[in-house]
């Protein structure tokens, strides 16, 4: 049987000096750092679709369910939870994306907010509701190639 070392006992040597794997651990991105990176992949991903650019619209979507794999690892309690909205809400989305059906992508992306929304509110978290904004990030390229 292995023998639990404290995380605080093991370390690991970097160019910048020494880590514990406690300080280590206490690096890791808490919800809300996950959530806003997942909220800006999310923007992107409606306006590639809209765009046409389905394949970045693709990209976007898989890295937002890395990032919900993230969450829960990070917050075991959600866990059950994430791997629900991602096989039911955004398996949806992943179809009208293969399909590169904008009508079936826009209707499974509103529900997955509302989801999100119904999430937050089972967590008393209500007062955090996602809002797409009007226009689409100004950093990408939308254009399909």
């Amino acid at each position: 049987m292995d023998e639990a070392i404290p995380g605080s006992r093991v370390r690991g040597t970097t160019k910048h000096g020494s880590l514990t794997v406690d300080d280590i651990a206490a690096m890791q991105p808490g919800m809300a750092r996950l959530m806003d990176e997942l909220g800006r992949r999310y923007w992107t991903l409606y306006y590639a679709a809209k765009a046409g650019n389905w394949e970045l619209a693709r990209y976007m979507e898989k890295e937002s369910e890395k990032i919900l794999k993230i969450a829960s690892v990070a917050r075991p309690k959600y866990e059950e939870d994430l791997a629900d909205f991602v096989r039911e809400t955004l398996a949806p989305l992943v179809a009208a994306i293969d399909a590169k059906d904008w009508i079936s992508f826009e209707k499974a992306y509103r529900h997955a907010i509302a989801e999100s929304d119904r999430y937050h509110e089972k967590y008393n978290k209500g007062f955090i509701r996602f809002r797409l904004p009007a226009h689409p990030p100004e950093w990408f390229d939308f254009d399909a190639r």
